[in-house]
């Protein structure tokens, strides 16, 4: 059984909805595997993705910042000792201890990018009590796509019924003003956890709920993560247990519906669950309440 690590500020009953272009769609049903994509591969869509608020920063960094200390007077005690006793520090030994010097410095600008590269990431959308019309537009505007709908539950327990090596975390995402000096670095958590769940505010109509893997547990990131490189990961799930409807885009045309229930009983899922957006519907039924 995977094992699955989730939020406890979400609801067991909590929909989410994965918004697909058809042909994800059918790579999903034919596969019973989640497409897990690298945080770094976000930048394209968010240059911010793998960052942290600079109060957040400002906080490693003054972690390191001792340690150069630290290691600065480390070096210098060093130097001293040696010279007290007539054998100075060689040129080489001078340009190794600046070089690791150096290196610790530049350590916190070289571990985001490369913790990015090692985080695999599946999105949600976190659905409210209507139907979010920006999502479709990001996601379906030219009408060729679906939401799938699940819940918090079903989807963890997709992923437990599937045998995997991975640990998989379901959190939401935090919305925040990267540069807010109000900030506190207990604000730039979610449950104990930052990256990959910051995002700037900008981005909240996402509503986003991630399924994120690790190489690493969060938090413990080891000194070779540097050499990691983005890599996305499929992981084996139940679908039958995972989608408990398929939305149709409100922009699409016949016979694009039909063909998606076809689609779905050809994958052994009832033609019943597709069902149609009703964004773009309804609006008849506010002139049939009128009383004149």
């Amino acid at each position: 059984m995977t094992e699955v690590q989730a939020s406890t500020q979400l609801a067991g009953a909590a929909k989410l909805l994965r918004h697909l272009s058809l042909d994800k769609l059918v790579d999903l049903l034919s596969t019973s595997e989640l497409f897990f994509a690298p945080l770094a591969t976000f930048v394209k869509t968010d240059p911010f993705e793998g960052y942290l608020p600079s109060v957040a920063l400002d906080a490693y960094a003054s972690t390191f910042q001792q340690n150069v200390n630290q290691l600065e007077r480390s070096h210098q005690q060093a130097a001293e000792y040696r010279s007290k006793r007539g054998y100075p520090l060689t040129n080489a030994e001078e340009e190794k201890l600046q070089a690791d010097l150096e290196d610790m410095r530049s350590h916190l600008r070289r571990i985001l990018p490369a913790i990015a590269k090692a985080t695999m990431v599946n999105c949600w959308h976190r659905a409210g009590e209507s139907e979010s019309e920006a999502m479709w537009r990001l996601y379906a505007e030219n009408g060729k796509a679906v939401s799938v709908e699940t819940t918090l539950d079903a989807l963890k327990e997709s992923i437990q019924r599937r045998e995997s090596s991975s640990v998989v975390y379901i959190y939401p995402v935090k919305y925040l003003d990267f540069f807010d000096s109000a900030l506190k670095p207990g604000d730039c958590l979610v449950e104990g956890i930052h990256m990959p769940l910051l995002k700037r505010i900008s981005y909240q109509h996402e509503r986003e709920v991630r399924a994120f893997i690790a190489k690493v547990a969060p938090g413990r990131a080891g000194a070779d993560v540097a050499f990691w490189e983005p890599a996305p990961i499929r992981l084996p799930i139940d679908v039958k247990v995972l989608v408990k409807a398929i939305h149709i885009s409100p922009y699409a045309g016949e016979p694009f519906p039909g063909s998606v229930a076809k689609i779905c009983e050809a994958f052994g899922l009832e033609s019943e669950i597709v069902r149609p957006s009703q964004l773009l519907s309804g609006h008849e039924e506010l002139l049939d309440r009128l009383s004149l």
